[in-house]
């Protein structure tokens, strides 16, 4: 597994770099465009890593598709299971280098001003967004990648709109029943940054309250569940499409 993580990251290594020094290079002219650091500031600084990490999870479902299409591919000593979960693996990587990135920026930020607009626990913040976006991301590409599957197993012509069709409803499917079952819809990455800014004077004794999490734990145990089946569904695809 570790191989094929390793040859897929050396795939698109450069393309990887370009990437990020693209939205590396962008932050010091969000930086002087500001008269200060503030919330604006650090919003549009998590909306250029946001967008980064979108085209990062893009290109390893995209390497995902070149591995399904490629003939020579299927002709390694590889499981369907780790043809699977390559990419998956590739796009948690990816994840944690662009937080590492982004805390990086911060600590740089905290060099020039005390950053008082933060909340008090921003461990605890940072922590619960992380783990959220990473956990949304995640269900998301699952979501993409058993759409894909689907629609390279059908022969028809009309496979591409099935595969679009096929991801519109799982994704509103699982919000949907989310909503029905939890009344709440936790699958979506735009809650994630579902934050409020206070002045210092302003600022709640007790902190802040992460209101984009649920109490409820089931809903995370559905997510954990759909994802098992969707990846069970796209290793049996797999498997059927080496085989043949």
């Amino acid at each position: 597994m570790l191989k094929l993580l390793k040859y897929d990251l050396r795939r698109r290594r450069e393309r990887i770099l370009v990437f990020i020094a693209i939205a590396v290079l962008i932050q010091p002219a969000l930086w002087i465009s500001n008269s200060r650091m503030d919330k604006n500031l650090l919003t549009l600084n998590l909306t250029v890593y946001t967008v980064l990490a979108m085209a990062l999870l893009l290109m390893a479902v995209l390497g995902y598709i070149r591995n399904l299409r490629s003939y020579p591919r299927r002709l390694l000593p590889v499981t369907a299971l780790q043809t699977v979960l390559s990419p998956l693996l590739l796009a948690l990587l990816l994840m944690m280098v662009v937080i590492a990135v982004v805390l990086a920026q911060l600590g740089l930020y905290r060099l020039f001003d005390p950053l008082d607009f933060l909340p008090d626990h921003l461990f605890t913040l940072g922590t619960r967004i992380v783990l959220q976006f990473v956990w949304s991301a995640g269900i998301l590409m699952i979501m993409m990648m058993f759409a894909i599957t689907a629609a390279l197993s059908l022969r028809s012509k009309w496979r591409v709109w099935i595969g679009i069709a096929i991801l519109f409803v799982l994704q509103n499917g699982v919000s949907f029943l989310e909503k029905v079952m939890f009344d709440i819809y936790f699958v979506g990455m735009e809650r994630t940054f579902n934050l409020e800014f206070y002045n210092q004077e302003m600022r709640p004794e007790n902190g802040i309250t992460l209101r984009y999490l649920p109490d409820n734990p089931w809903p995370l145990l559905f997510e954990s569940a759909l994802a098992f089946l969707l990846i069970y569904g796209m290793v049996v695809m797999v498997k059927r499409r080496i085989e043949l």
